[in-house]
């Protein structure tokens, strides 16, 4: 992959510097994001010991639970797009080459969208979220990040094991990643 982005040529010409960027915002999507996925869904189920036993006893609603997660806690928080062309939001205007600041955890917590939206439940039907963004912004690594996921809740629940966090965790400093600098726990 680091080949094809930097030996790229989009629209005939090499992609040059733009490679770095590229990559540097790969790696950083992937784990970054993921981490914070998964420390996300970590001090959730902590936090709702009843959601968590019954996650454990309920193993075919991993995926379920995993777009909760995802819903409850998006690991982007924000993006910026810059509009190509003037446009009406809400009876605004945008104009065009504006910047403009998505706030995708707000969205996955829109009450018109979302029944009981501030609430945690791991039994809700999944519903379209924007934690992976949208459109030709969706995220590349979206399936990947799910599995992911998946696979640490299972590998939780079916190996038995129980997990304390040994205090609330330290917050990343970001206004655009949510998770965790520290998540200090106990895996028993």
């Amino acid at each position: 992959m680091v080949t094809a982005i930097a030996t790229a040529e989009p629209d005939g010409c090499p992609i040059g510097d733009d490679a770095v960027g590229l990559l540097f915002l790969l790696f950083v999507a992937s784990m970054e994001t993921t981490a914070s996925s998964i420390g996300n869904a970590l001090a959730l189920l902590d936090a709702h010991p009843e959601q968590r036993d019954w996650l454990a006893k309920n193993l075919d609603a991993v995926d379920r639970a995993v777009e909760e997660v995802l819903r409850f806690e998006s690991p982007v928080q924000v993006t910026k797009r810059v509009t190509r062309r003037e446009v009406e939001v809400c009876g605004t205007t945008i104009p065009v080459d504006a910047e403009v600041f998505l706030v995708l955890a707000s969205a996955n917590r829109d009450e018109r969208r979302y029944e009981r939206a501030d609430e945690f439940d791991v039994r809700r039907e999944p519903l379209r979220h924007l934690a992976f963004g949208d459109g030709i912004h969706h995220c590349l690594g979206a399936p990947l990040a799910r599995l992911e996921l998946a696979i640490v809740l299972e590998e939780l629940f079916l190996g038995g094991m129980s997990l304390e966090l040994d205090g609330p965790g330290r917050r990343l400093s970001s206004h655009f990643i949510r998770g965790f600098a520290e998540l200090p726990a106990t895996v028993a």
